[in-house]
């Protein structure tokens, strides 16, 4: 049975790019071999393999704190659709067509603002006094804390942290 793959790589990295070389399954590209974000190798074993993409999962929700991370989630969903074809029968860079991405990065800006509300909910309760709480029960109350973001500031800088005020 085949171990899982495990980072030796910095948990704690404090770039983007830093968090997602980080990821187990990502494996940076180098010349003309382009990068993969599902570098994987399943043991056959259902429950290892199960177990390993519940700790890749794990691993890549820092990511989702960065105003790219949607569209990661998306790319690492079009990497496993092409992982084990055959390349000559693969689209140069996509392996699901742009309805499957729109809907991943869907998910993706929702899970953000699941992410950006607990924080916003976790300042509230630690600030009573401020009008964080209120604000936080109007928007939920409108059912508007799932809504996917939509932050003009992705394609400027994907990098940027969701609750980083300079990008707001």
């Amino acid at each position: 049975m085949a171990k899982r793959k495990t980072s030796t790589k910095n948990p704690a990295a404090e770039t983007p790019k830093q968090t997602r070389d980080a990821l187990p399954f990502f494996k940076k590209g180098r010349g003309k071999v382009a990068s993969s974000w599902w570098n994987v190798t399943p043991s056959g074993d259902y429950a290892t393999d199960w177990e390993t993409g519940m700790a890749y999962a794990k691993a890549f929700l820092p990511l989702m704190t960065y105003n790219a991370g949607a569209s990661d989630l998306g790319t690492i969903v079009s990497h496993m659709a092409i992982a084990g074809r055959d390349p000559s029968h693969v689209k140069a860079w996509r392996g699901i067509d742009d309805i499957a991405l729109g809907f991943l990065n869907g998910i993706g800006g929702s899970l953000q603002s699941a992410i950006v509300g607990l924080s916003i909910s976790t300042v509230a309760i630690e600030s009573p006094g401020s009008d964080f709480g209120k604000k936080f029960v109007e928007v939920v109350k409108a059912g508007k804390i799932l809504e996917p973001l939509r932050r003009g500031t992705l394609f400027h800088d994907p990098n940027a942290l969701l609750l980083d005020a300079a990008a707001a």
